[in-house]
């Protein structure tokens, strides 16, 4: 089996959907050995900042000479992005080899269960493996979708995180805040210590109510952990980022600086260290000399990626509106610019309205596109809904025709932002020919 097969027959198994259970990932992690037991792991969920926390966690520990795992989704170019040791993605060989070695579990599985496992189920099951193989000390986890039923919840989880809430797969995880917190508290395990940024003191009660039926200690942003302050730098040549100063469980960390913006990733880097703190349950074992390379490293694609400097072109993964309110307060006041070129393309089962009511009010042009994803929205949906804001658009069919159109229209001090949905930045990172990172 070569990648290309062993991609061919993982995509065939994406029309199986979302559906909630434990009892087809646990029936095939039993078959392959329960590799998830053979590594601790930092169990990550969240509405949004889950990929930028794994990121910074992973990094500090790769910093710390620790041989460290990260499983992260979705994609954005490859499905071996999802997969990765020490920061590099499994080899197309590789995949298609532990894809080759999982097959007659998954088989087996679907047929004692007549309930085919679906793509993110096998994708989970294979990276589990492959990271036994490697001998990983730790593996950084992040959750799919909710946490009671996400087959990433089979992990030996030593601290769970929850980065914040806000509403995203209502449809799955329930109409309200409150739903969405008891499926998200769902990954905490007893003997766990759970790392928290939510602040909604209705969702806290939740999620405190969690740990303590569970008996784990909870470490709060703001009574446990802070950020002291950050500094957003000019976007130049030499410098995009921010300095950070953190208060973590055990120690002030302080002038350390992460290359990434807006001040949603000074919070996700203060849950990171946080995390970091409570694994590693020394405040010896954890130096302000490794944190600060750490995050000096880290990178996260798609979300507020700067791609362009002239003009600046930014990428940014938004795809619900918690996302997108996080988006405009960085386009509002951590960024200069004359005019913003917004385009969008979002996923049509997402709230597109919400998100396009948020942004598009901050842009001087809109231009609309859609993604290959089946489930874009058609321009002539997102045109409608824009027109009824009083704003005028254009509307292109395909991501490198509407990037191309974009830069027709920005001068070299106008901003052109790339946003709406992963699907859509990872195209946009495709046309504008960028490497993975």
């Amino acid at each position: 089996m070569n990648f290309q097969d062993a991609e061919r027959y993982l995509d065939s198994t994406d029309k199986y959907g979302i559906k909630p259970s434990l009892d087809r990932i646990t029936r095939l992690c039993d078959k392959l050995g329960n590799p998830q037991l053979s590594y601790p792991s930092i169990h990550i969920t969240g509405t949004n900042g889950k990929t930028s926390t794994a990121r910074m966690i992973s990094s500090i520990l790769e910093a710390m000479g620790k041989r460290t795992a990260r499983y992260t989704s979705p994609h954005l170019q490859s499905v071996t992005e999802r997969i990765c040791v020490n920061g590099i993605p499994i080899s197309t060989g590789d995949f298609a080899r532990y894809m080759e070695m999982i097959i007659p579990s998954v088989e087996e599985t679907n047929r004692e269960t007549g309930d085919p496992l679906s793509y993110f189920e096998i994708s989970t099951a294979l990276a589990f493996l492959y990271f036994a193989s490697r001998k990983v000390d730790v593996a950084v986890v992040e959750v799919g979708m909710g946490g009671r039923w996400d087959a990433t919840n089979l992990v030996d989880s030593r601290v769970s995180v929850i980065t914040n809430l806000g509403y995203d797969h209502v449809e799955e995880l329930g109409p309200s805040l409150e739903d969405i917190a008891r499926e998200k508290v769902g990954i905490i395990k007893p003997g766990n210590i759970v790392v928290s940024g939510i602040s909604e003191q209705g969702l806290m009660e939740i999620v405190e109510k969690a740990c303590r039926e569970k008996g784990c200690p909870l470490k709060l942003l703001g009574r446990d952990f802070e950020v002291l302050y950050h500094i957003t730098y000019g976007i130049t040549t030499e410098k995009v980022g921010q300095m950070v100063g953190i208060k973590g469980l055990y120690r002030e960390y302080a002038d350390i600086f992460i290359p990434l913006l807006g001040e949603y990733q000074a919070i996700n880097a203060a849950c990171a260290i946080a995390a970091l703190e409570a694994f590693m349950a020394s405040p010896r074992r954890i130096s302000l000399e490794d944190v600060e390379r750490g995050l000096s490293r880290v990178s996260s694609p798609g979300r507020l990626e700067v791609v362009s400097l002239n003009p600046l072109v930014l990428l940014d993964g938004a795809h619900n509106p918690d996302g997108a309110r996080k988006l405009a307060h960085v386009l509002r006041s951590e960024i200069d610019y004359d005019k913003l070129i917004l385009v969008l393309g979002i996923l049509e089962d997402k709230d597109f309205r919400g998100i396009l009511q948020i942004l598009v009010p901050l842009a001087d042009v809109v231009i609309l596109t859609r993604s290959r994803s089946s489930r874009a929205a058609p321009t002539s949906t997102l045109s409608y809904e824009v027109k009824k804001m009083g704003k005028e658009c254009y509307s292109v069919e395909d991501i490198p025709g509407a990037i191309k159109l974009a830069r027709t229209f920005a001068e070299v001090t106008d901003l052109v932002c790339v946003t709406g949905s992963l699907y859509t930045v990872g195209e946009a990172r495709e046309a504008l020919k960028l490497r993975l990172s």
